[in-house]
């Protein structure tokens, strides 16, 4: 089989897989904190020191690509709510949840009251202060910069907010939440500040994304189109060959 067809395989693989992102970040797009994923491709020629996942052929050696998703953290755009439980975050860093997991990292401020008073996201999970889970008991709240929650004129705690060294190594765990991808890295203090009654919102952008998704469809359609090619030649040759 010519080798060429192989490079055309990987390429419709890649295709496929790129969609998935794209339409991954599309489903995201009202999601509070949500951060994009982008899919960037290595092209590599196999040899000895990068042996190919197929057959060595007669002709040069085929090529392969290696597909590196990676988190796309730049700031979503931020809209008033007026709700004062919705919070922001301006600047660098990330608020901190319980999860059954252990704790996790997120932008996503749109925060509500459990049944008990305590603080939680739009999962359920607690939001955590400097001294533990963030309870508040009364009608009139309010959060200063410095995430200090006061209710009816008493401190009720401080939310927790940290960042980690850049560029990021972080994993995402839900649609806009993330854990170290070293359990054994420390967090450090964020140098964000945080505003009441707005949201953060997802930084997909869908005009782009739908555009996008047009290049991967039609870069896929070409890639069947080789394929197809590759198949008539191997069934011409075969059928023209064998006459003679």
């Amino acid at each position: 089989m010519n080798s060429g067809i192989y490079a055309a395989l990987s390429g419709s693989i890649a295709a496929m897989k790129r969609m998935d992102v794209i339409s991954n970040n599309l489903a995201n797009v009202n999601t509070p904190g949500f951060k994009k994923d982008k899919m960037l491709f290595e092209s590599m020629l196999a040899g000895a020191t990068n042996p190919p996942a197929v057959p060595q052929a007669a002709t040069a050696d085929p090529i392969l690509q290696k597909e590196n998703i990676f988190v796309d953290y730049t700031a979503g755009s931020v809209a008033q709510t007026g709700n004062t439980l919705d919070l922001s975050i301006d600047g660098d860093g990330f608020f901190v949840v319980q999860t059954p997991q252990g704790q996790a990292y997120t932008r996503q401020g749109n925060f509500r009251l459990a049944a008990d008073g305590t603080l939680v996201t739009a999962d359920g999970f607690s939001v955590m202060g400097q001294n533990g889970p963030i309870r508040i008991q009364g009608s009139h709240v309010e959060v200063d910069a410095k995430g200090v929650v006061m209710v009816d004129g008493s401190a009720a705690g401080t939310i927790s907010t940290v960042d980690f060294p850049k560029p990021y190594n972080l994993t995402k765990v839900s649609s806009a939440q993330f854990i170290p991808t070293n359990p054994e890295a420390a967090p450090l203090a964020a140098t964000g500040s945080i505003s009441q009654g707005q949201l953060e919102g997802s930084n997909v952008e869908t005009i782009t994304e739908m555009v996008q998704m047009i290049e991967t469809n039609r870069y896929f359609d070409t890639c069947q189109r080789v394929i197809k090619g590759f198949d008539d030649m191997a069934g011409k040759a075969a059928n023209e060959l064998g006459k003679l």
